[in-house]
């Protein structure tokens, strides 16, 4: 049992699009696009869109990225960089010239680990 201050991922997903504009909640909910790591879990998208489902019964146009389409197989093109898509983006921001002005040095974070509050905020 969660408190209420540990919501579930669905119900944050649901909580967010409540938050949206009336009129782009049936398109928000046409596209929940799911990011990062621990998505590749298996099941782990198919378990979101089971539970969104059941908090929004009515909506026959839910549709959660990554997951299978009905045709059964893999959304084209997004699958294909997933598993290192974090590696991709680390990278590219690494090479921007701002770049020096954020990095932490690992000197910098023994010495204070707050600096990161002061670099990035």
């Amino acid at each position: 049992e969660t408190s209420s201050k540990e919501e579930m991922l669905p119900q944050l997903i649901a909580q967010s699009i409540a938050l949206c504009d009336r009129d782009l909640q049936a398109d928000m909910r046409s596209a929940v696009v799911l990011a990062g790591g621990t998505t590749m879990l298996p099941g782990f998208c198919a378990r979101v869109k089971e539970e969104l489902v059941k908090l929004f019964p009515d909506d026959n146009n839910l549709h959660v990225i990554p997951g299978p389409n009905p045709t059964g197989t893999s959304e084209r093109g997004y699958n294909s960089q997933r598993k290192h898509a974090a590696w991709i983006g680390g990278s590219m921001f690494a090479s921007l010239d701002t770049f020096d002005q954020v990095r932490v040095l690992k000197q910098e974070w023994e010495d204070d680990e707050h600096i990161i509050h002061r670099k990035a905020f």
